[in-house]
């Protein structure tokens, strides 16, 4: 082959194109990698405190006071700075936020969700400010994203059992709940609404078959939105003793028993939970938080992350369960890998595969219908006696 000006010249051009394409790559997959922060709370505090504006934060949740309780810590200890969250269903809210960033209006700085799959999509999108406060290295290796991205920052669960034990004494396997005297006390989530409790749904599935659903939904189980609703609803009867208006204008009537739900404040000493006996899987899952590149406020957001990832505030966590932070779950003894709430690794993987999910899904929709009730966020927590608050 005979090389003349003009082919060398091409050549030249071709290598130069592919060190460029080269390049680029290079600059894409680096220029958002984070070092560890190695500044306190105090001084990444004064640093936020040069920027102007609330800092406003998308969570993921069933009711708009939940966060309540965020909002009064962080004023306590930051108050020159302002917070706005808003509260909504994950699949609410990260559809909120893509509608944003697709109409050039982005207004969320941080976000914290259940709906794990989309933060490696936003990754790859290089919509995410990749962040990694003072103790990254003791965050959970297996729930963290490696190059910052995305953190966990709570280990939520559903599968134990919450009752009301003036009424009835726990049961101990899901298989249980199949027996008549359960008929007419079971408040559950919409399985077909809510990701996490369709993933504990599919777990039981798997063990006991369909045929176990069949049974259930023969118990006359009343099935309610979001996840804060049936503890509400168990903690209303029984202060109440009757019918209560729990969630807008649904009427949930002498629910006994849930596994779809937690604790939320306030409390009431009568209602307890216990796990179930050995050999069944509840699910748990890392509530997962990111902070979007298009911040305004990017110290503001990384305070906002390093305070939620401090020892002091993951301390008070670790005192009734599991938390990101591997030193702290030593100390108490609480193993999001080895107790029998085993899904914590598992629950990302297949919330990644959405036809799978959306199969699930279907399953359950055959038999229940679509979810019915109101919104869960605007849930309505009245009748509360002030006395009777734990």
């Amino acid at each position: 082959m005979q090389f003349t000006a003009k082919s060398f010249i091409l050549a030249t051009c071709f290598a130069c194109t592919r060190l460029l394409v080269l390049v680029d790559a290079q600059a894409l997959f680096t220029q958002n990698v984070a070092t560890i922060d190695t500044r306190s709370l105090d001084e990444i505090y004064a640093a936020a405190q040069s920027e102007s504006g609330p800092l406003n934060i998308a969570a993921g949740g069933d009711y708009n006071d939940q966060a309540a309780g965020l909002i009064e810590g962080w004023n306590a200890q930051f108050p020159k700075i302002q917070l706005n969250i808003s509260v909504d269903l994950s699949k609410y809210v990260d559809s909120q936020i893509d509608r944003s960033y697709y109409a050039h209006d982005e207004y969320v700085d941080v976000t914290l969700l259940q709906t794990l799959q989309n933060f490696p999509r936003w990754k790859s999108q290089n919509r995410l400010l990749s962040y990694k406060p003072s103790n990254f290295d003791d965050i959970d290796n297996e729930l963290k994203d490696n190059d910052g991205a995305f953190l966990p920052v709570f280990i939520y669960s559903f599968g134990d059992f919450y009752y009301d034990s003036t009424k009835v004494s726990a049961p101990e396997t899901y298989a249980d709940l199949l027996d008549p005297k359960w008929k007419g006390k079971l408040v559950l989530t919409y399985p077909n609404d809510d990701d996490a409790v369709l993933y504990l749904f599919s777990i039981i599935v798997e063990k006991y078959g369909f045929g176990w659903f069949d049974a259930l939904v023969a118990q006359d189980v009343q099935w309610v939105r979001g996840t804060a609703t049936p503890y509400f609803a168990i903690v209303n009867a029984t202060l109440a003793n009757g019918t209560e208006y729990v969630n807008g204008s649904q009427a949930v009537e002498h629910p006994a028993l849930s596994f779809s739900t937690v604790a939320y404040p306030p409390t009431v000493p009568a209602v307890k939970s216990v796990l179930q006996s050995a050999g069944e899987q509840s699910m748990a899952w890392a509530q997962t938080a990111a902070i979007f590149a298009s911040t305004k406020r990017p110290e503001t957001a990384k305070l906002f992350m390093s305070w939620l990832l401090s020892t002091g505030f993951q301390s008070a966590l670790a005192k009734t369960g599991p938390t990101p932070l591997k030193s702290l779950n030593a100390q108490s003894g609480y193993d999001v890998h080895s107790s029998n709430v085993t899904q914590t690794s598992g629950f990302p993987l297949w919330m990644q595969d959405r036809a799978r999910v959306g199969w699930w899904k279907l399953q359950f929709e055959t038999s229940l219908g679509p979810p019915l009730g109101p919104d869960p966020a605007n849930i309505n927590l009245s009748p509360f006696p002030e006395s009777l608050r734990a």
